[in-house]
């Protein structure tokens, strides 16, 4: 069994701004893995976070619903 991790812990560990290993469900309800990324900011009241891709630069807003793993563990809400 796989273990897990609950969303208000997902949360924190996001805004403590240390690189991550997450996966998430897109708007096209296909998968973006995303490795090594760092949480520039987050929105408690759109329950949003805008992430960074470490080798791009890229930065991308996602929903905290939509994350259903981080670091291994399993997203529970």
């Amino acid at each position: 069994m796989k273990s897990m991790i609950h969303i208000n812990d997902v949360r924190k560990l996001l805004n403590s701004k240390r690189p991550v290993n997450l996966k998430y469900w897109k708007k096209d309800a296909s998968i973006m893995v995303c490795k090594g990324v760092v949480c520039t900011s987050s929105n408690f009241v759109n329950n949003t976070f805008n992430i960074k891709f470490p080798l791009s630069g890229e930065i991308r807003k996602i929903k905290a619903i939509c994350i259903y793993e981080l670091n291994g563990k399993e997203v529970i809400i």
